[in-house]
């Protein structure tokens, strides 16, 4: 198998642990967020995205948790000079309150969201299209372990699964099926382990944080 350099990130984390999209996402994510306490933080282009649009919660406490608190700093005290621009002007009455509200509402986001948005995309679609035309790939998309959030974004991407996309949606829909069951057994397992007729079993303390990862977010 010849691997192309814009699939070789796909057929590696398909190759990997956990969620194979989580994965990929992981990676971009750390990248940018690296990249906007480095080179990014006096980039002028990139300085005007994070004055007018910000940060998301997750994304300034990574920020925060790095090296460079100094980089950070400088963000913030200019997206603290935007935003107090924006509000220049006092409201006087529930009409301009309202419009206040909603320019503060547009001008507060993420550009680190937006940045990993239209490439997380592409790769939803170039996953559907690699089913359909590498031969190794759809074994290996059918053990994957999807988490639910990615496994939505891939069901939304299977026009792009060509002549393939009924098999692509089995597939598709048995492994989070086999996923969701083996959660299901596992937490009653788990609650199990605490009911007084079971008294000295010990629950596994990988069922939880396992859990959480394929129903809601690997941040934990």
């Amino acid at each position: 198998m010849q691997y192309q350099i814009q699939t070789l990130p796909i057929w590696e984390a398909y190759k990997s642990d956990g969620c194979p999209l989580c994965n990929i996402y992981n990676a971009r994510e750390k990248r940018l967020v690296s990249q906007y306490l480095a080179e990014n933080v006096m980039d002028p282009d990139f300085r005007t995205a994070s004055n007018t649009i910000g940060f998301c919660a997750e994304h300034i406490k990574q920020m925060y948790d790095g090296q460079n608190k100094l980089g950070l700093a400088l963000q913030l005290e200019t997206r603290a000079a935007a935003l107090r621009k924006l509000i220049a002007k006092t409201p006087n009455d529930k009409k301009s309150a309202k419009k206040q509200a909603d320019s503060l509402r547009s001008h507060c986001g993420c550009v680190i969201c937006n940045a990993l948005s239209e490439p997380m995309s592409r790769y939803y679609m170039t996953i559907a299209e690699m089913y359909d035309n590498e031969r190794e790939f759809p074994e290996l998309f059918a053990e994957a372990r999807h988490c639910v959030k990615h496994a939505t974004a891939l069901f939304d991407a299977a026009k792009y699964a060509g002549k393939s996309v009924e098999k692509y949606l089995s597939d598709l829909s048995a492994g989070l099926k086999r996923d969701l069951s083996a959660a299901e057994r596992d937490l009653r397992a788990f609650a199990d382990c605490f009911d007084f007729r079971n008294a000295g079993t010990k629950p596994n303390p990988q069922t939880v944080p396992d859990s959480i990862k394929l129903l809601i977010t690997d941040k934990i």
